[in-house]
């Protein structure tokens, strides 16, 4: 079904670089790291501080102040003695015999921790026989002996591929390399704003610290998808000249994170799964369960676009998925209780830790879905059932509560304040209720802690995956401390998953003539973005566009009316110039809506076209056969000054109607019904008659235009003039 949020717009300021495969919230345009400490944090009035790494790692034990000192100095650089002397207490290693002295360079009170260190592998005596206990800690130094201490001496075995993200992985040194990929996925390390690791750089007591939470806490990593929409094969960021995307990297990052935390690792989806590509549409969204499922997804939430096959085939798609699609806050309008067919939340075990998930669809699912898909049903408030189900779920010994939801947020990229339903819920709920909640819906770079609460929405398409991880104490079994980040999906810096990789291709196998199928061939670029893009500030929505006026030529043509309709959120993807296939046609109209054509007044289609974007707040309808003037400087409903068909036949001109006649209308069966995108007067016709199916009839269109073999443009034909902007 169509919808009104938009793809990511891709528009970047700056990037918050870190040792781990991930990214800053909101932004983009330049390379993307890894992911590390929360970058923002907007907290409800009454809440507290959260605690400091050192705070914690002091309360543990792990840190000791200096004598008639207050100041843990974190600032200061750790020397080689301080950091091994932090790791036997944080590790608790068992006492060894201290006669045989491993190093001839040592203190007093060196001696003991070293021993233990060299007792437990972590240590290494090397062959000069010196350790060189005050010399500062290096950053490979850091990876090599805090990683020893978590796999009691071992090497890990671990992907090396994630070091490719970092300018100067050349330079770390080859017996550090998998310690170093260990470290950087097990988010070690603080975040370097010029993409190098630095892996001769000193470290200071802070780092260090942070570094020891592995040790001193257990590791929960939450890895989220959400927003997609059936893209699970490979896709290329043309900037990076990079291959990025795709289930099978996804399926290579979940791997590689667990084989840093086997037992801790959870995995869930954030809703709109399967509606959008050629590859899932076709089978319904089987392609995208079987593979999701391949990855071992813990659970996903129900977002607006799983009605669009009907809700009798999302029914079907719940009974047959191999993890629990979960809708917490769908209510039945006829018994005032929640629906049967989904289940309100999953209790996972993770590492001997008890994990609750609750899955949560939007509010605005009522608006951005057809109305028949959804008919009877109320998608409430999400924070009372948060709050019910969190203590349900504690009682049921959960020691951890998240939400995976089709909630929206955004992200400020200046200011990194976070908005929208994610905080809405995080504020609503608080006081230890939720220990981490996952967005979706609005395609948005979103990553921080809100109200101690860590969320994020790793964009859409899987050209991110967020992060999540959670300390907990391990006596308490309480959340200690938390950060959210996002991880870049470039296929450089994993290995795909093998199995994932081959069930995508048998599927593309099964589609690959239709896929293929030239249509046309494009002069240029086909955009979904304003002809006025470049003079209107860059604002997107802002106006007709060239696939707008394409699409809804095609719709009045097919169905042979005065004028045609469609939404500027139902338009999905650009087409670059050369070969237009059915599969890229597919992509921009992917909601398998059909046209309708009624009849309508003068005075509806001026109410209409008044309508603005809920996003740019401008009139952003898609429309063909009429020409209009409007004046973005006049009050709303009054922005229109000259609406006529193309042969001049006046709608409305002169501040008058033309009352005389009607005007045969074609719009989407996802308009018609007047409930989606806020386009309410379709609601008023009553003789509505289905037609073609949109993407059949621009299929049509684009072959009759282009039947001559001649590349076809879609150049600005003036069917509307913004006033404002010429004077």
């Amino acid at each position: 079904m169509t919808k009104h949020s938009s793809h990511w717009k891709k528009t970047a300021v700056l990037s918050v670089l870190s040792a781990s495969l991930l990214s800053a919230p909101g932004l983009s345009g330049v390379p993307y790291a890894l992911a590390a400490e929360p970058t923002t944090a907007t907290k409800a009035a009454a809440s507290t501080p959260a605690k400091t790494d050192m705070q914690l790692a002091f309360e543990k034990g792990a840190v000791e102040g200096y004598p008639n000192d207050t100041d843990l100095r974190g600032s200061r650089p750790v020397t080689r003695a301080e950091l091994v002397t932090m790791l036997n207490r944080a590790a608790k290693l068992a006492k060894s015999d201290k006669s045989g002295q491993p190093f001839t360079d040592l203190e007093a009170w060196q001696l003991e921790a070293i021993t233990n260190a060299v007792a437990a592998g972590i240590v290494s005596k090397g062959d000069s026989g010196l350790f060189e206990p005050n010399r500062p800690v290096t950053r490979e130094e850091l990876a090599v002996l805090v990683v020893r201490a978590i796999t009691k001496g071992q090497a890990p075995k671990v992907n090396q591929n994630v070091l490719s993200y970092f300018k100067d992985a050349s330079s770390i040194s080859e017996s550090s390399r998998p310690f170093v990929a260990y470290g950087v996925l097990a988010g070690l390390f603080e975040p370097k704003l010029d993409g190098n690791f630095d892996p001769k750089g000193s470290v200071t007591r802070d780092e260090a610290v942070k570094a020891l939470k592995p040790v001193l806490f257990q590791v929960i990593d939450i890895l989220t998808t959400n927003d997609i929409h059936g893209h699970i094969e490979v896709g290329f960021d043309k900037k990076r000249n990079q291959a990025q995307g795709g289930i099978e990297t996804l399926g290579g990052i979940v791997d590689d994170f667990r084989s840093v935390n086997p037992g801790g690792t959870v995995v869930v989806d954030g809703g709109d799964a399967w509606q959008g590509t050629l590859i899932s549409n076709t089978t319904n969204g089987q392609s995208v369960m079987d593979s999701m499922a391949q990855v071992k997804y813990d659970a996903a939430a129900i977002g607006n676009h799983e009605f669009d096959f009907s809700r009798d085939t999302l029914i079907d798609n719940i009974k047959k998925a191999k993890f629990p699609i979960l809708g917490a806050n769908i209510i039945e309008d006829k018994t005032g209780k929640r629906v049967d067919w989904t289940q309100p939340y999953t209790i996972v075990e993770k590492g001997g830790l008890k994990v609750g998930i609750i899955g949560l669809a939007t509010p605005q699912t009522k608006t951005t879905t057809k109305s028949t898909n959804i008919e009877g049903l109320t998608f409430a408030d999400p924070v009372p059932y948060a709050k019910e189900l969190s203590a349900e779920l504690r009682t049921k010994g959960a020691d951890i509560v998240l939400v995976t939801s089709h909630l929206p947020g955004e992200q400020d990229a200046k200011s990194q304040q976070i908005m929208g339903e994610l905080v809405d819920l995080a504020n609503g709920t608080g006081n230890g209720t939720l220990d981490a909640i996952v967005g979706g819906h609005s395609h948005k770079r979103v990553a921080g802690i809100v109200n101690h609460i860590p969320v994020v929405e790793a964009q859409s398409w899987l050209y991110a995956v967020g992060h999540i991880q959670l300390y907990v104490d391990k006596d308490s079994k309480k959340v200690v401390s938390s950060s959210a980040s996002l991880l870049e999906t470039y296929t450089n810096l994993t290995t795909a998953n093998k199995d994932v990789q081959k069930t995508v291709a048998d599927y593309q196998a099964k589609i690959a003539e239709q896929t293929n199928k030239q249509i046309a061939v494009a002069t240029e670029k086909w955009t979904t973005r304003s002809y006025r893009y470049d003079a209107n500030g860059n604002q997107v929505r802002d106006g007709v566009t060239p696939i707008g006026n394409s699409v809804t030529d095609a719709m009045r043509w097919a169905e042979k009316s005065d004028i045609a309709f469609t939404n500027i959120g139902g338009l999905r993807a650009d087409i670059e110039p050369g070969k237009v296939t059915y599969g890229m046609m597919f992509e921009v109209l992917p909601f398998g809506n059909y046209n309708r054509t009624g009849t309508m007044t003068a005075a509806q289609i001026k109410t209409l076209l008044e309508v603005t974007d809920q996003y740019s707040k401008l009139p952003a309808m898609q429309f063909s056969g009429l020409k209009v003037e409007w004046d973005n400087t006049k009050p709303q409903g009054q922005k229109y000054s000259k609406i006529t068909l193309l042969d001049g036949t006046p709608i409305y001109v002169d501040g008058k109607l033309n009352d005389s006649r009607t005007f045969k209308v074609t719009t989407n069966d996802f308009m018609s019904t007047g409930a989606g995108d806020g386009f309410t007067t379709f609601a008023e016709v009553k003789d509505w008659k289905d037609g073609k199916i949109m993407l059949d009839a621009w299929v049509d269109y684009m072959k009759e235009k282009g039947a001559s073999g001649q590349p076809l443009s879609l150049p600005n034909d003036g069917r509307e003039i913004r006033l404002d902007l010429k004077k």
